[in-house]
């Protein structure tokens, strides 16, 4: 009998040890050290009443539980966007389970630059190609931070269509991917 009420004293305490002990730190200010190469965009920027239009002219919108990596285009420079389309194709590939809840979008300034984007786009066609009407997704961005065309950095919006996350543009495939992975 002894040996029964030493190992429920035992069972009840572990856990009252563990909540204790994790309580105190929380409130200690013992916080773990986070290594991330992308930035956290504080506070979140919402992605309402944007002005995204496909390529049949209907207006876009976000699909709740999805979340999409964004690329902002301004067709400057070919190569740079070819690379970039190319890490939004393979982040699909390399997530294998989770690949269904990102989705892959490129963001064009303008119609005119959407349309001369015909022959690169038509390379890309898992990627979802939009141009932001009136600059109104942008200009919400530009409010925050550094204006997405010129910084060619890529985005994460989340399943709550706020933009989460942002990689600036010297960043590898494989930075961003491992950082992706953790966001979903």
């Amino acid at each position: 009998m002894d040996k029964q009420y030493r190992l429920a004293v035992i069972i009840l305490l572990i856990p009252l040890i563990t909540l204790t002990a994790s309580t105190l730190t929380y409130f200690l200010g013992y916080k773990p050290e986070i290594n991330t190469v992308g930035t956290p965009i504080e506070p979140k920027i919402e992605t309402k009443n944007t002005n995204l239009i496909k390529e049949d002219g209907t207006k876009f919108e976000f699909m709740p539980g999805k979340f999409y990596f964004v690329y902002f285009d301004n067709f400057e420079d070919e190569e740079l966007s070819e690379k970039k389309y190319e890490i939004a194709r393979s982040s699909k590939i390399t997530l294998r389970r989770e690949g269904h809840r990102l989705l892959r979008m490129v963001i064009y300034k303008n119609k005119d630059t959407f349309n001369d984007a015909l022959a690169l786009r038509s390379k890309y066609p898992g990627v979802i190609f939009l141009y932001d009407e009136n600059d109104v997704f942008s200009k919400n961005i530009n409010d925050r931070l550094e204006d997405p065309y010129s910084s060619k950095s890529m985005f994460v919006v989340d399943s709550f269509a706020l933009l989460i996350w942002e990689f600036q543009k010297e960043l590898t495939f494989n930075d961003i991917f491992e950082e992706v992975k953790e966001i979903l």
